[in-house]
């Protein structure tokens, strides 16, 4: 079924994202296509009883080797070649019923057919919000951010390693003093520790969970990348995250739970995982800054303790912004990131170093992006080993 469904799916969007953004194909009273922010269609509206904005969204992948992130020595030496992939391939929908403030939203991957997120949300005080269901926990700035949003190709690979992903959870958020130099966003949760897809309780303490935000300036950074908008006032957000749980798991994914590499688990293993992130956002003009910190502990009875810390640094630019002959829509980026393993005194450097373009043909809904990423990995175990890819992607939402 995945595979057929990918076969049907580059045509579908190549015919959607053919529609002109800006043309009204269908508008009702209950019904318009396109929807809010020109696509979808929307059932409903702010103003109605209820509403549904639905779109699907595909990411088109070429990868010349190793499809994955590389990590040890048989991910290098035994790297696939030259592979085209529908890499994600989403149904989304959000909304609300009864009031404005009381939404909801919901993500089917349909490629691998499970689901992915589904929130329930209480959002009438800016200060005091409340949410319950499956969904990304707002812990990094990199993962928070859609796989449409993003700025570079993928994630970096720092990411799999630190992220807490998604889980059945409930949690607070809000913002203070909106608007001054005192704006602070706060995300605070308990969830299952199980990750997607699996039962609300295991094992072990649950994952507790917090993020605090400051946006000196008044005006700070969303999740997501790219400055589009072109900010022409400073915009800052500076984040610390905190993270804690026991499960049978060390770390998470979209495809739920696993284990770091290098972590060794027998059956029924309880793992003892405690973590923090500091990240920073910024943009200016065309320039747009992202990068985190991050480090954690992984313990369980009768094994070494395996400690990680790992950062990335990231930034891209509008060049025309500087050079008048420059594709007004094209942007340039570059990423570094890397990330330490230490299990009994003996450490497991891996590299990423990374340039990217990026095409905008509608802003982050119609978009072409081309990467070449060089990996390392290095250790006291092994020589040294190093390899380049190049990667093409389309990413279309309609």
């Amino acid at each position: 079924m995945a595979r057929r469904f990918s076969l049907y799916l580059l045509p579908l969007c190549s015919v959607l994202s053919t529609f002109p953004s800006h043309a009204e194909l269908l508008n009702t009273d209950w019904v318009k296509i396109p929807g809010k922010n020109q696509s979808g269609i929307l059932f409903g509206g702010d103003d109605q009883f209820a509403s549904m904005q639905l779109n699907i969204r595909g990411q088109f992948r070429y990868s010349s080797r190793f499809p994955d992130v590389p990590r040890e020595p048989d991910d290098f030496q035994g790297a696939e070649k030259d592979k085209f992939n529908v890499n994600r391939a989403r149904l989304k929908a959000k909304g609300h019923v009864g009031k404005p403030w009381l939404t909801y939203s919901w993500e089917y991957e349909l490629a691998d057919e499970f689901l992915l997120d589904y929130q329930f949300r209480f959002e009438k005080y800016d200060a005091l919000k409340f949410k319950a269901g499956q969904w990304k926990l707002e812990y990094s700035r990199e993962r928070s951010i859609s796989s449409g949003g993003q700025q570079m190709l993928e994630r970096s690979l720092i990411n799999r390693v630190f992220t807490i992903d998604r889980h059945k959870a409930v949690s607070v958020y809000g913002q203070f003093n909106k608007g001054t130099h005192a704006d602070i966003n706060y995300w605070a949760g308990i969830a299952s520790g199980q990750g997607r897809g699996n039962d609300i309780s295991g094992p072990g303490r649950p994952l507790y969970f917090a993020r605090v935000q400051w946006n000196p300036t008044g005006n700070g950074v969303g999740f997501v990348a790219s400055d589009l908008k072109g900010h022409e006032d400073l915009a800052i957000s500076v984040a610390y995250s905190w993270a804690d749980y026991e499960s049978l798991f060390s770390r998470f994914s979209s495809s739920g739970g696993g284990q770091v590499k290098r972590w060794p688990t027998t059956e029924g293993q309880i793992n003892d995982v405690s973590q923090f992130n500091l990240d920073s956002a910024l943009m200016y003009k065309g320039f747009s800054w992202q990068g985190e910190y991050h480090e954690k502990e992984v313990q369980a009875a009768g094994q070494p303790t395996l400690e990680l810390d790992g950062f990335y640094a990231q930034g891209g630019y509008f060049v025309h912004r500087a050079l008048s002959w420059w594709p007004k829509d094209v942007e340039m980026a570059a990423r570094f990131a890397a990330y330490e393993s230490q299990i009994d005194f003996n450490t497991h450097t891996n590299r990423e170093r990374a340039v990217a373009v990026n095409w905008f043909l509608d802003g982050h809904n119609n978009k072409i992006t081309a990467d070449i990423t060089k990996y390392d990995l290095s250790s006291d175990e092994y020589p040294d080993y190093d390899d380049t890819r190049f990667r093409l992607q389309w990413d279309v939402t309609f």
